[in-house]
């Protein structure tokens, strides 16, 4: 059973990188919508009077917009295309469940993001010529590894979200830039009024990525990190723990209807 489940998500995993690697939406996502967003910023930047871009808000910020676009679009447009090609029903109907094939492919989505992150990385090295003298790198790490379970997390919410309800997309949609200004991706959070920080406290990605940067800035202050880890996990299982109630619903529609598209 364990080799049967290893080569499903083995062959999953094939196919979805085949797609991505494909797929001229990738290059865009992946590649130049976060060289712009990083561009624009460095712009934004020298305008400012600053000689040279910030590491953390600038270059490592549209690396993070790139992945975060990357999952929200990806993501959606997996459970679009099943079901524009009426495999839908097909996989939900499955011995597999859809929350496990969501999950794979989301997991692929969420590495593959992480191209946009360590091209922005390696550019700030390479021609920026950045020091990372002062880093924390024990609490950069564990904080990237948290901030891409955040991802995966919501990545799969949504793919379920979408495949409860046809209607829901046109709500994805506009998640890509509010996320984005309320997490804080190219700018400090503490910049926010109070109450849009508070409002950003429900998305787990803010957590993550708030300790990332400040592990980055050379922030060791266990407490505050542990703080932000401990809120990025409980609340990434709260969108998984909704995840499940989600695919109970698909399941529910699709045994008394026969099929979703009327969703």
């Amino acid at each position: 059973m364990k080799a049967l489940r290893w080569g499903l998500i083995k062959q999953q995993m094939l196919v979805t990188l085949r797609v991505r690697a494909l797929h001229v939406l990738s290059l865009g996502l992946f590649v130049i919508q976060p060289a712009v967003f990083t561009a624009v910023g460095m712009l934004l930047s020298h305008a400012a009077g600053n000689a040279m871009p910030d590491l953390v808000y600038t270059v490592i910020g549209g690396g993070i917009m790139g992945l975060w676009s990357g999952l929200v679009f990806s993501s959606t447009y997996d459970i679009t295309g099943d079901r524009y090609y009426g495999t839908l029903e097909l996989i939900v109907g499955s011995p597999t469940s859809l929350t496990t094939i969501e999950a794979i492919r989301t997991l692929i989505n969420v590495l593959t993001g992480l191209f946009s992150l360590g091209l922005a990385f390696v550019a700030a090295l390479a021609i920026f010529g950045y020091s990372l003298q002062g880093v924390n790198f024990w609490g950069a790490g564990i904080s990237l590894l948290l901030l891409l379970f955040s991802m995966w997390c919501i990545g799969v919410f949504l793919a379920n979200f979408l495949a409860w309800s046809r209607l829901s997309g046109s709500f994805v949609d506009f998640l890509e830039m509010p996320i984005a200004f309320l997490c804080g991706f190219m700018y400090p959070i503490r910049v926010l009024p109070g109450w849009l920080q508070t409002l950003s406290g429900v998305i787990p990605i803010r957590w993550a990525l708030q300790a990332m940067n400040e592990s980055l800035l050379g922030n060791r202050d266990l407490p505050f990190l542990l703080t932000h880890w401990a809120m990025a996990v409980g609340i990434s299982l709260v969108f998984l723990a909704i995840t499940g109630w989600l695919q109970a619903r698909v399941h529910d529609s699709i045994r008394l209807s026969g099929e979703l598209s009327s969703i």
